[in-house]
This record gives C-alpha cells, structure tokens and sequence, in this order.
C-alpha cells in the first residue's frame, strides 16, 4: 500500500505541473481536484466516461497514458492538437499513424468534422481506439486500420508490454506480436491528405520511406512527427528524420495557440516531443487565422 507521505508528494508534484502548464497555470487547484478526483473514481470503477472537448467523450482506464491527460490537463498535447483544430476543415482528410486510443482522430473528426485515417497495429489497442469511434458515433468519419506501417509491406514484430510505449522489435523479443505492414502510399490508396501525424516509437523514418507519393502530393500541408531520440533504438537520428522531411518542402514550426503564432524552428522542436512541419505557411496562417475558437476548460482559444 501507498503511504501518506508518497501520495502528499505525488500531488505536490502534480501541482507543480499544472501550474506550469499553459491550460492549468492559473487555476492549477481546480487540476489538483480533477487529478484527485480522477484516480478516485479508478480504485473502484473500471472505466470512466469523460466529457471533453466539443461534446465528445472519453472512455477512460487507469493507465490509458494516452487520454487521462485530457481530463488534467483539458486538452493533452495541446499545441499539436489546438494547431489542427485551428487548421482543418470538413473537406480535408487527416492521417492519423500510432492513432494509440484515438485522442489525434477522434478530437479533429469529432468537431472539424474531417475524414481521418487511422492506424493502430496492436489488436487490445485498436479495440480501445474502436471504442472510442463508436461512443462518439463517428463510423463515418473515421477509418480505422489495425495493422503497422513500414518502407514497404509485409511482416513485422511489435512489444505488446509497454502501452503506449510499444515499439517495432526483433523476433527474438520476448515480448514480441507479429503484425501486418503495410506503406503509408497503400493505405492512403490515392485519397488526398491534407495532414498526417506519425508516432510510432522511433520507427518514423521508416514510416516516411512508405509515403513517398503522399508526401509529394501538394494537397499535404502538414506532417506532425514525434522526434524524442526514439530513433536511435533503430541507429536513426532525429536530425535524419527531420532533414528528410525539409528536403521536401516541410519546414519545422512551434505552434503557439494563445496567439495562433508559428514561430519557426532550425531543426526540430527540442522542448517537446512532437514538431509540426509545414508546406505552403501562408495558407496554414490564413486557415488558423480564420478558424472558430475552441473552448478548454476555463479558455477560448
């Protein structure tokens, strides 16, 4: 059992994180109380239902690292995910790759209103993400794919220990679930994406190898890419990734939402884990310059 001590601890640590976050800073104790409350409710309910952002929902376990973020923090990643908000419209497609448990795609499809792609490879995972396009009935919006993403198709094999964290490993791996692969340009079939996100655990430069055709195709203005030295576990480094994707035209930017400012970046974002490239920065500024305001807790954004 956990002692007092080690829990007044984990909640002096909490605070000091919501008072540091940008959606949390000045009301950090009502973050406190939803943090609190939260893990509450987990020691003697399986799931909890949330209500997010835009009337959507959340179904929510102990440990989804994924999504109880949004109950904290309102809207976890919340640069990445203001930045589409802002930029999509009902007519774009968005490609979701590591969609996880559906945060990225049910958050964009369910109050853009876009089509998304989704692709998840772990089969309890893909349930989880499943789930959460049928509680908030958008079958028809979201298009999910249980299967990896690789520089071309076939079999690979992928950790089932680590939650979010799961990761491409070699047969050998105790640990390891063969999984379907297929490229990016596959999956797409010719449909026109106007943003992609790729978290895939370090297998990121593999997934851009399979998605030479989208990624030369001018309706793609974005690309979301995680770059947290995760690379290295397959001898690539971020700067390869991010190199990649500036000889194509993408440019890195840091998104501030507040403002709805990109400040542009050298290489890569090094004080976060996702980076936002962009093609075309004129029409992105014109699009989050017109786009409606959403609603986060306390703020309009």
């Amino acid at each position: 059992m956990i002692s007092l001590n080690a829990i007044i601890a984990k909640n002096k640590k909490r605070f000091r994180m919501f008072k540091c976050h940008e959606l949390t800073a000045n009301k950090p104790r009502q973050a406190l109380r939803r943090y609190i409350n939260t893990n509450l409710q987990f020691s003697y309910k399986t799931r909890v239902i949330h209500q997010w952002v835009n009337g959507l929902k959340l179904s929510i376990q102990k440990g989804d690292a994924g999504l109880v973020g949004n109950i904290y923090y309102g809207l976890y990643e919340f640069r990445e995910s203001l930045f589409l908000l802002h930029f999509l419209r009902r007519e774009d497609c968005f490609l979701d790759v590591g969609a996880n448990m559906g945060h990225f795609s049910i958050l964009t499809s369910g109050s853009v209103g876009n089509k998304t792609i989704c692709v998840e490879p772990l089969k309890t995972t893909f349930n989880r993400l499943q789930e959460q396009v049928i509680l908030n009935k958008l079958d028809a919006l979201v298009q999910a794919h249980n299967c990896g993403v690789s520089s071309e198709a076939g079999t690979l094999f992928l950790s089932n220990d680590k939650g979010v964290m799961n990761k491409i490993v070699d047969v050998c791996h105790p640990k390891a679930t063969a999984i379907n692969v297929q490229t990016i340009d596959q999956l797409v079939n010719r449909t026109s994406v106007t943003a992609m996100k790729i978290d895939v655990e370090g297998f990121e430069l593999q997934a851009l190898k399979g998605a030479v055709r989208t990624l030369n195709s001018a309706t793609l203005k974005v690309v979301i890419v995680e770059l947290n030295g995760s690379g290295k576990n397959y001898n690539i480094e971020d700067d390869e990734i991010s190199n990649f994707l500036i000889a194509l035209g993408f440019l890195p930017y840091r998104y501030l939402p507040f403002t709805r400012k990109l400040n542009p970046l050298d290489k890569y974002d090094k004080n976060q884990f996702n980076t936002i490239f962009i093609r075309d920065v004129d029409f992105i500024n014109e699009r989050i310059a017109t786009a409606p305001q959403i609603k986060v807790l306390h703020h309009h954004i």
